[in-house]
């Protein structure tokens, strides 16, 4: 089954060479797990609240074992440094539709 991830970032402009070697880390671990952004919104306004980022992404994962695959792997690990410095607000969560809510949750560092 598909999984959704929601990845809400805001990049650390002071910190560009974290920002490349995170990027350079993770576009091989997502296309290993055959996983793709499908989409990439900016937030412009907040209606009520506080912006949370200034950019959300939304990644298709074929399954929550792919999602695993790219969060647990030492690759991954090794970056968390650099990521870290890369990003001043960095959260990732799985969406549901409500289907396969009895799956256990994937730990994100």
């Amino acid at each position: 089954m598909t999984v959704t991830v929601v990845a809400m970032t805001s990049i650390n402009e002071e910190e560009p060479m974290a920002l490349a070697e995170y990027l350079a880390a993770t576009g091989p671990l997502l296309e290993k797990a055959g996983a793709k952004i499908v989409k990439r919104f900016t937030i412009n306004e907040v209606v009520v609240g506080h912006r949370p980022a200034k950019t959300v992404f939304i990644v298709e994962y074929p399954s929550r074992e792919a999602v695993e695959s790219v969060f647990q792997s030492d690759v991954y690990r090794s970056i968390i440094p650099s990521r870290d410095l890369a990003f001043n607000e960095y959260q990732v969560t799985i969406a549901s539709d409500g289907e396969g809510l009895d799956q256990p949750a994937v730990a994100v560092d």
